[in-house]
């Protein structure tokens, strides 16, 4: 017998959203695995065990035309792809009034406990999505973080809050405004470039240079004892020639990297070369 229990759709679904663009929760879904291992539960002693098999040939007969829209696939205990579907409410609530209108009725409570559950546990979420959202966006305004980060930001928001996060696109490309070539521009350190192109200046020197002419500035955080911290973080200027990633040390504060590519034309314009 299967031991399946009735579940939210899968996880791989895109979350829904409603007419306001609001994210809500999954509408409730059982397999007919688990409309099978429903039924056995409820059978009284010496009725006979429904087998899957029986199960799936009935489905065409009940929901006729409509049945290939619910096709679905599980893995076997051999890890083998097998033939299963997934029903909706209405349609599981069909499958079990072919079998008897009691059995309806318990589906549909089922299904309904389940449906009630799953709002209570997501309502609660949305307050705190809108409000990560909102410290993202000020992050954004203010750091000016590399879209690669801002994703890393978005996908801990949906995991923080039990939201499907496959939507979001595999990578995001890191290059600068005035870029066309459509991919991620190679970066590295200020103390790695300076070095890679024999420029005998250290970092910190160097930053000051950047800073001055306004392509760097310092922002300032608290530390957990409430020390202020400060750090570097690109300006407006600046991203031409580099990006702003999330600190490894901190998610809170800014690590600068520049494009390799560009990095002599940027020490150029501080009055740095190579000696």
């Amino acid at each position: 017998m299967h031991t399946q229990n009735l579940s939210l759709q899968p996880n791989n679904w895109p979350a829904p959203q409603n007419a306001d663009h609001d994210f809500v929760a999954r509408p409730i879904s059982m397999s007919s695995l688990e409309l099978v291992d429903f039924i056995n539960s409820q059978r009284e002693e010496g009725e006979a065990v429904l087998d899957h098999a029986d199960l799936m040939k009935k489905v065409p007969k009940v929901l006729k035309k409509d049945a290939g829209r619910f096709s679905d696939i599980y893995l076997d205990s051999m890890n083998r792809r097998q033939k299963c579907y997934r029903f909706p409410k209405r349609e599981a609530c069909l499958m079990a009034m072919s079998y008897s209108y009691e059995l309806q009725a318990k589906v549909f409570d089922r299904m309904t406990a389940l449906e009630e559950s799953a709002r209570a546990q997501f309502v609660p979420n949305n307050s705190k999505i809108v409000g990560e959202l909102a410290i993202l966006e000020c992050f954004d305004r203010l750091l000016k973080p590399a879209p690669s980060s801002k994703m890393l930001m978005l996908a801990k928001i949906a995991q923080s809050n039990g939201l499907d996060a496959n939507f979001l696109p595999g990578y995001a490309v890191d290059d600068s405004p005035d870029a066309t070539g459509g991919s991620s521009m190679p970066t590295k350190s200020a103390t790695a470039l300076l070095k890679d192109n024999g420029i005998r200046m250290s970092p910190a020197v160097f930053n000051k240079a950047l800073q001055q002419a306004g392509y760097l500035k310092v922002l300032q955080r608290k530390n957990s004892k409430q020390e202020v911290v400060d750090f570097w973080s690109i300006t407006e200027k600046g991203l031409r020639y580099g990006k702003n990633l999330t600190s490894p040390q901190s998610p809170r504060e800014t690590q600068p990297h520049w494009y390799v590519d560009r990095f002599l034309e940027l020490a150029g314009l501080v009055g740095v070369g190579r000696k």
